[in-house]
């Protein structure tokens, strides 16, 4: 063991703990793709830095709170995962309903099932609550509080064309940085 972890066990991260067959081209393959949930996450957090859209934050949050209805349920249902061995926890429902974890031994047909049909009804539920706070206002007072304004949160759901109209804005403030090199 390494220095200062005598006596102590080790546990790693099962997020991130994908068991494989290196001698099989398409495990070796289909291990790499499990890991995408972890690239989404990364991809949105980019995108809510980069761009401080609202309809990013609604989709990080979204996520996440499926990823909390799928512990809840797994730590309900209580199902096992077909081999023991691959992963911490339960396996009902697959909150990542990635068919490859059926090749990969980390999920049974049925698991894989459930977690998409699990995914698709809260992926409706989470658009219609979305909708319905932009009809209440509930959007709005979060683009007020100051917080979202020191932020510069901002919903671009209002432009129809958001390319055209950044490009536009972009192109007016070139014109007028030429425009005042020439004077």
């Amino acid at each position: 063991m390494a220095a200062g972890h005598e006596g102590h066990g080790l546990a790693s991260i099962s997020l991130t703990h994908v068991y494989f067959n290196p001698l099989d081209k398409i495990s070796y393959a289909f291990a790499y793709i499990t890991l995408a949930p972890i690239a989404i996450l990364v991809f949105y957090a980019s995108v809510i830095v980069s761009r401080r859209e609202m309809a990013g934050i609604l989709m990080l949050t979204g996520q996440l709170l499926n990823e909390a209805l799928n512990f809840v349920l797994k730590e309900n249902i209580a199902q096992d995962r077909p081999y023991g061995h691959l992963g911490d926890g339960y396996g009902m429902p697959s909150s990542h309903s990635q068919f490859i974890c059926i090749y990969l031994g980390y999920h049974t047909l049925n698991q894989v099932i459930i977690g998409s049909l699990i995914g698709v009804l809260f992926g409706l539920i989470w658009f219609t609550v979305t909708k319905l706070f932009h009809s209440f206002g509930v959007i709005d007072f979060i683009l007020d509080l100051p917080i979202s304004k020191k932020l510069y949160i901002k919903d671009m759901g209002l432009i129809d064309n958001v390319a055209r109209f950044e490009y536009e804005q972009w192109s007016n403030l070139r014109q007028q940085k030429l425009m005042n090199k020439v004077k």
